[in-house]
């Protein structure tokens, strides 16, 4: 999966005009956007989730699988 770096810091938020996002937080921001809950990486999608499943939290794995509700 494709990951882009959190920006710095030190990276200001908004552009000098003080309304514009700055291109690195906007890219970042976009990314997290366009990411679902299955890239998380508490979650286990070793096995695909099936119609009727809820993500189940496995203590021992310490990861949410796909289980029955």
């Amino acid at each position: 999966m494709r990951t882009i770096p959190k920006p710095d810091k030190s990276t200001p938020l908004l552009e000098a005009d003080g309304r514009t996002i700055s291109q690195a937080w906007d890219e970042y921001l976009a990314f997290l956007g366009a990411r679902g809950v299955l890239d998380a990486p508490d979650v286990d999608n070793s096995t695909p989730i099936t119609n009727g499943q809820v993500l189940v939290y496995d203590g021992t794995a310490k990861k949410l699988k796909p289980g029955a509700n």
